[in-house]
């Protein structure tokens, strides 16, 4: 089964993604990153934009490279990737990593509030 939306954006923030308020997007939120926003679904994306290509869409600032690399990755895939960035971006073992906004990083993928 693909990635739920919950891990979707889990991994996002994970990358260094942060969430932006905005009552046109998705849920009211998207999630940008050196200017570049996350993708969640792009093909709903395509339809609301009314572009038809990726190229259109990175024109307009969307991570389509990240979507592609990541759009077939189960709800496991995503947690096993962040256990990876766990371990890449950690200063000390078994110790919650801070990444953003209140948002920490466990030893185990999984994301919260400390």
């Amino acid at each position: 089964m693909k990635m739920d939306y919950s891990k979707n954006i889990e991994l996002a923030l994970a990358l260094g993604f942060e969430q932006v308020l905005d009552e046109n997007a998705y849920n009211g939120k998207y999630y940008v990153k050196n200017s570049i926003i996350w993708i969640h679904n792009i093909s709903a994306l395509k339809c609301k934009l009314g572009v038809d290509s990726d190229h259109e869409l990175k024109v307009l600032n969307y991570d389509v490279d990240s979507y592609h690399k990541y759009v077939n990755h189960t709800n496991e895939m995503a947690d096993n990737e962040m256990v990876l960035l766990y371990r890449a971006i950690t200063h000390e073992d078994g110790e919650p990593t801070y990444l953003s906004d209140g948002v920490w990083l466990y030893p185990d993928g999984s994301m919260g509030d400390r």
